[in-house]
């Protein structure tokens, strides 16, 4: 996927410089005066993002209000879960004009910082064919490099791509020892994950479960 050029002025290394010491002494202002943080924090994105939750608090609850600082963090700072965020809002046009080529820029950013959630919704674009051109190879590469980085949520996506005939055999036993290792709290999940391991078992020889389930690819 051929990046875009942002249609936002250019920032230089100084400028980027200070917005981030501004960005971050702000920040430290709210922490130290106990007040009542009305930013994003870090932590606080991410749990949003995982639960899958952060346009029903963006938009709905907080109003928008807080999407200058979500785009600096993306556009200066280049914070991945901000990334995410903001790509997926452009994408959307949840608090913004609507703009996909500079969301999809976005997640792009986000992905090459390692971020698995925008790992998770590139690869389902690229096996749909949704905004990008279809394209399997990367749909099953980057669901394996989000599960592989410890996503319970792209570990139960990778099995399930296994099980629809994606990916190849020499994977069965890594993903299913990811699933195997991998702690799931609600009860759809770990009903998928049943049912995945399951459906897994039936494409391996027992020898190769049985080591899957012990001495394997552990969770980091």
């Amino acid at each position: 996927m051929a990046s875009v050029s942002s249609t936002y002025d250019k920032v230089t290394d100084a400028q980027a410089l200070v917005a981030r010491k501004a960005i971050e002494s702000t920040l430290e202002k709210y922490k130290d005066d106990n007040t009542a943080v009305n930013v994003y924090t870090v932590d606080e994105l991410n749990t949003y993002v995982d639960s899958g939750v952060y346009v029903q608090v963006i938009r709905d609850r907080d109003k928008c209000q807080f999407t200058p600082d979500i785009e600096d963090r993306a556009r200066i700072v280049g914070m991945p879960a901000f990334e995410y965020v903001w790509g997926d809002m452009l994408i959307s046009g949840i608090c913004v004009k609507q703009d996909v080529e500079l969301g999809l820029d976005y997640l792009q950013k986000s992905v090459n910082h390692a971020y698995a959630p925008a790992m998770i919704k590139l690869s389902d674009y690229y096996e749909r064919g949704y905004l990008v051109p279809r394209n399997k190879e990367k749909a099953v590469t980057l669901m394996r490099t989000a599960a592989s980085l410890g996503s319970r949520t792209a570990r139960l996506q990778w099995a399930d791509m296994l099980v629809r005939g994606l990916g190849a055999p020499a994977y069965y036993e890594e993903a299913y020892s990811w699933l195997y290792h991998s702690l799931y709290f609600t009860e759809y999940e770990k009903t998928k994950r049943n049912f995945l391991q399951n459906e897994m078992q039936k494409l391996m020889p027992p020898n190769i479960v049985a080591r899957a389930m012990g001495d394997g690819f552990y969770d980091i």
